[in-house]
């Protein structure tokens, strides 16, 4: 991580095992301190993905990083977890690691396996204050991949000779800042122009699957807000929603 980004983060907490990297920000805020920081750990007990399922989160050299930063209050925050998933893209790809593509929202995948989740969450107030976090799979022993309900994979099984953690996890962090800044001021218009390389449901067949109801349809990119395009019954509708879980029909 640069200088200047340093001098950006009033905390960086690591720890070696605790509930969640987000939670911890969080109990942060709670107590009084809404500057921007980093939460980095090991392990994590209680770690959880975007609807609420649990991320297996094992003290194995896996990336568990929570970056939390104060937006303006009236500011939109459409399409940050997409902004923040190409800059991981981007990040990963100058590391050497080529051939990754985004589901729409927030899940970088290789091969439709999951290597990376994004999870954005905002507490509002006299500013709007946000947790992003992300979970990077370094290594996934079989009794963890079994755990979980979708493909997933890691750098350990992709790369011929996986980056330095340590490393990585600072150019990720100085990226996620450089994305945050030019999202404040551009919103998602900066990286509307590189969704469509990454996109990883583009023309595919997709299931939608809601609380009490699922269907297919066709995925049909995104608009300007960052809602996913898709077509039902010979209509284009969007999704902003992100609590409804999409899976790949075939």
């Amino acid at each position: 991580m640069d200088n200047d980004s340093l001098n950006k983060l009033d905390e960086i907490l690591i720890y070696s095992s605790i509930k969640s990297t987000n939670d911890t920000l969080w109990q942060r805020l709670f107590n009084g301190k809404s500057t921007p920081a980093v939460c980095l750990a090991e392990g994590q007990t209680a770690g959880q993905g975007r609807l609420g399922d649990v991320w297996h989160s094992p003290a194995n050299g896996n990336l568990y990083l929570s970056l939390f930063w104060p937006f303006p209050a009236k500011m939109a925050r459409n399409g940050l977890s997409i902004a923040i998933g190409i800059s991981l893209i981007n990040t990963l790809k100058f590391a050497g690691i080529n051939n990754l593509q985004l589901k729409w929202p927030n899940d970088i995948l290789y091969k439709r396996h999951k290597l990376a989740g994004i999870i954005v969450k905002s507490h509002y107030g006299k500013q709007q204050n946000t947790v992003i976090g992300i979970g990077l799979n370094f290594n996934l022993p079989t009794q963890i991949k079994n755990l979980i309900n979708q493909k997933t994979t890691s750098l350990q099984q992709i790369c011929e000779e996986v980056p330095c953690r340590n490393q990585l996890a600072g150019k990720i962090i100085q990226n996620m800042m450089k994305t945050i800044e030019i999202f404040q001021y551009h919103g998602l218009s900066d990286f509307l122009p590189l969704w469509h390389q990454y996109d990883a449901l583009e023309n595919q067949a997709i299931t939608m699957i809601g609380n009490n109801y699922q269907f297919t349809a066709l995925a049909c990119g995104i608009n300007e807000q960052g809602e996913l395009r898709y077509m039902r019954k010979n209509t284009i509708e969007t999704l902003s929603n992100s609590h409804i879980s999409i899976r790949f029909s075939s």
